[in-house]
């Protein structure tokens, strides 16, 4: 009987230890299959956005080229010329960045696919790229906030401008203070304070954008719609009803050019688009920090495991997803969202660049001379607006 018993107890125990086993190995398995599977996915989204922003950078400058160029008098606008070029640059930054793969975990270390690029510059190329994104968002609201402003003769655009650029400004320094103090100290309390520094920027977005949607779009709609109701009036000999003060109108009226009513409609979608992910954001991204420095205790826990705290670890590489000890969890939300982020990019310059030349607007008549600069500047984008939708104007056309 005790023989008996004891072959039982060290089958058992040997059943246990070849199941623990099979488990770790399903799961480095598994967790490597998708580390890598997402890397490659992103690596191939990446190629797929160089070659479009490339090839949206040479349609511009084809454009602006005055000798190749026939005289239509349609130009990309200044936001469209700095966009691509920020595009380009933030794709080279990410391809950089995410050479080597990039994957949270549950317990806050980031771990790479290869282990071969040192985390100081992995976050080099991060806070470059986050940093031309940033202000590529920036510069557009930056420029819808002007050209609408300028059209309906508002001067205190030139604050809200400063305003959208000191807070950019803000959490660029923020982003670049906090990649430091991760290699400097090895605490991962950084990481929420990199995230806590978004919360000013989109707190200015959502001030900005709420704006436009509720103030100042449907002024600029009001007068578009009075200049039209006076042209029909210019050429009828009729009279046109005045507008009630203080009236709203949510569609641009169909009497307007294509490229007018284009322009609103752009700005409205933007506006609508950008609040709702900025709303996002202050709601998720202080959540993200709070867990992080109250729940986890991440000014505490290093960075890279084997490093003292307060050490500089800039030199060493990332740990390698397939040596993750058991039970840590992959977390490839940040992945996913970076893919997300570029496709999203990719979809708006497509659609940009493939715009119908009927929706963009003019620096002039057919065969005006265009600018210096190659491109329409708020200036420009107002006045070509406001000539648009005047009477005298449509007259003398």
């Amino acid at each position: 009987d005790f023989g008996t018993g004891d072959s039982l107890a060290r089958q058992s125990r040997r059943a246990a230890l070849f199941g623990e086993m099979a488990f770790t190995l399903d799961e480095r398995t598994l967790d490597k299959s998708l580390a890598f599977g997402l890397w490659a996915c992103h690596m191939l989204s990446l190629l797929v956005w160089i070659s479009t922003f490339v090839w949206a950078l040479v349609q511009q400058r084809l454009k602006a080229n005055i000798k190749s160029r026939p005289s239509d008098s349609v130009l990309p606008t200044r936001c469209e010329v700095y966009s691509t070029r920020f595009l380009v640059a933030y794709a080279i930054f990410d391809l950089l960045r995410g050479l080597d793969g990039c994957f949270d975990s549950s317990d806050g270390v980031c771990r790479a696919v290869f282990g071969i690029t040192p985390v100081a510059l992995r976050f080099v190329f991060w806070a470059l790229r986050d940093i031309v994104l940033l202000w590529n968002i920036n510069e557009l609201l930056s420029f819808s906030v002007g050209w609408t402003h300028k059209a309906l003769g508002w001067p205190q655009f030139q604050a809200t401008q400063r305003l959208l650029r000191g807070a950019c400004a803000f959490s660029c320094c923020g982003l670049i203070g906090c990649f430091a103090g991760l290699c400097l100290t090895n605490r991962q309390s950084y990481q929420a304070g990199a995230v806590a520094s978004m919360v000013v920027l989109n707190s200015v977005w959502v001030k900005t954008n709420w704006a436009l949607l509720k103030k100042v779009i449907p002024a600029l709609e009001v007068v578009v719609a009075k200049g039209v109701d006076a042209t029909d009036a210019t050429s009828t000999g009729t009279a046109a009803a005045p507008a009630a003060e203080g009236e709203e109108r949510r569609e641009t009226p169909r009497g307007a050019s294509p490229w007018v009513q284009a322009a609103v409609s752009q700005v409205r979608s933007s506006a609508t688009l950008l609040l709702a992910a900025n709303v996002a954001i202050l709601c998720v991204f202080p959540c993200i920090a709070l867990e992080k420095l109250v729940l986890r205790g991440a000014h505490t826990l290093p960075l890279i495991p084997g490093n003292n705290l307060d050490s500089w670890v800039g030199n060493q590489t990332s740990p390698l997803v397939t040596e993750k000890p058991t039970g840590i969890m992959l977390n490839p939300a940040l992945e996913l969202i970076e893919i997300m982020i570029g496709w999203l990019l990719w979809t708006h310059t497509v659609r940009t660049s493939r715009c119908d030349d009927a929706l963009r607007p003019r620096y002039g008549p057919p065969g005006a001379s265009p600018p210096a600069c190659g491109y329409i500047s708020e200036d420009a984008f107002a006045s070509a607006l406001l000539a648009e939708v005047s009477p005298a104007s449509k007259k003398a056309q």
